[in-house]
């Protein structure tokens, strides 16, 4: 299996299956070659070791199977928004969707923090569904190097889906912060991840996170800042394939504390859902040990 055919033609063909099967297919199907997948598997393996070392090797084999599980569902869920939390796809339940109503009722904008866990872009599906339309800030995707061909077709194609779910816009940081400033003051809502991570950000602050500083941008605090808007954070728990939790959680007034109480919540969701958490690929660009803290979980 090549990559552009499972990103151009495979996924796309699943998610149109009808009922909840191309999630449980997912698991089977993967994102990788078999050859590619055996070497992910004992990657994984041998990182979770290091960041956890008390735990079993069964638990680490099964971690990362979790892991690789998630991301070929995410992959479905990227082709078949439309399906999220409706008959014959996933179900979505729903906690704390109150925070960002309120808001939307009194025409006050607000930044909906996400971080790279989990089902990521189901909270904003689900606040969709019960009337709260939100924007997304995103990494550049035309004008992305990085990207081949079929993934930057996948990826469109993936924005195109969600937009029309969620009903704003999709914006990227290469297209200038100035429309999302004005936005925000205006009343509506935006969808930025905190822990987007390149290797060329500038601004970075530490925070505390399994045993050492995890480096993050400040670029929402920046902005909550600037604008005055309130943040709320919401995250996603897998139960099954098709059947998803969302929670969201209204944050600290102060932009700094929230982003705070933000990784917090991350880091403590990551101790009890290691598999869940996209950026071990990251792990040594995005983590510093203090004091040779690795391991130490």
């Amino acid at each position: 299996m090549t990559r552009d055919w499972s990103l151009d033609l495979l996924f796309p063909s699943i998610a149109r299956v009808p009922t909840t099967l191309p999630w449980r297919l997912a698991r089977r199907i993967g994102r990788e070659s078999p050859s590619e997948r055996e070497h992910l598997l004992r990657w994984l393996e041998s990182l979770f070791a290091r960041v956890f070392p008390h735990a079993t090797d069964a638990e680490y084999a099964q971690w990362a199977k979790a892991h690789l599980a998630m991301l070929a569902q995410e992959m479905v869920d990227a082709m078949a928004f439309h399906r999220l939390g409706r008959w014959g796809g996933p179900a979505i339940d729903l906690q704390g969707a109150e925070y960002a109503k309120s808001l939307t009722r009194q025409g006050k904008g607000f930044i909906l923090v996400l971080n790279h866990f989990d089902r990521i872009l189901t909270a904003p599906v689900a606040l969709a569904r019960v009337g709260v339309a939100t924007n997304v800030l995103t990494m550049p995707v035309l004008d992305n190097a990085e990207l081949q061909s079929a993934q930057r077709r996948f990826l469109l194609r993936k924005i195109r889906g969600y937009t029309q779910v969620t009903g704003g816009r999709w914006h990227t940081t290469s297209d200038g912060l100035r429309p999302v400033h004005e936005s925000l003051r205006a009343g509506q809502g935006w969808v930025i991840l905190a822990d987007a991570w390149r290797p060329e950000f500038g601004r970075l602050r530490g925070h505390p996170f399994l045993g050492g500083a995890l480096n993050l941008p400040t670029g929402i605090e920046r902005l909550a800042q600037s604008t005055g808007v309130p943040l709320l954070h919401a995250v996603t728990y897998s139960r099954s394939p098709a059947h998803l939790e969302v929670v969201v959680e209204r944050l600290p007034d102060n932009p700094g504390k929230a982003i705070d109480t933000v990784v917090q919540r991350l880091e403590q969701d990551v101790i009890a859902r290691p598999w869940a958490w996209w950026h071990w690929g990251l792990w040594d660009q995005m983590w510093q040990p203090t004091s040779g803290a690795e391991g130490n979980l």
